[in-house]
């Protein structure tokens, strides 16, 4: 299993941040591998996605439950199915540092179901966080 965590200040409101973040359904238009994204809001608040996505050379669809409390600035998420994930739970917590500064923290945990040594997953995971962040940056400075 992989963990990873990765925290930056942004030059842009925690409100635009949490949006780019909570607009599942447009991660295609800007987040790299993404393919296409479908978000069903259920009767208790929690959100299911249904994603599909190119990594490694691989299509790849998984669902997970999501859990936004905007008023602190969090999204969690499990996973519920997955062709190829054992594990994918993350969070966002974006707090505002000014009216138009934040600070953003992301964490995930993940494990494959197919053979993946340990080294190479950190590394694609530790790896892939910074440019995945930036990417929500940039679409959180277009809203």
């Amino acid at each position: 299993m992989a963990q990873a965590e990765s925290e930056k200040t942004y030059e842009v409101s925690a409100d635009k941040f949490f949006k780019a973040v909570a607009d599942y359904e447009k991660y295609p238009e800007f987040v790299d591998g993404m393919r296409k994204v479908k978000a069903e809001k259920n009767p208790d608040g929690t959100i299911i996605a249904h994603y599909d996505l190119s990594m490694m050379s691989k299509d790849m669809s998984y669902t997970l439950r999501i859990k936004e409390a905007p008023e602190q600035g969090e999204v969690n998420w499990s996973l519920v199915k997955s062709d190829f994930f054992k594990v994918n739970n993350g969070a966002w917590k974006i707090t505002s540092t000014g009216p138009a500064s934040c600070k953003v923290r992301y964490s995930l945990e993940v494990e494959f179901s197919f053979s993946v040594p340990s080294l190479i997953l950190k590394g694609i995971v530790k790896g892939s966080l910074p440019t995945m962040m930036n990417s929500f940056y940039e679409r959180a400075k277009k809203l």
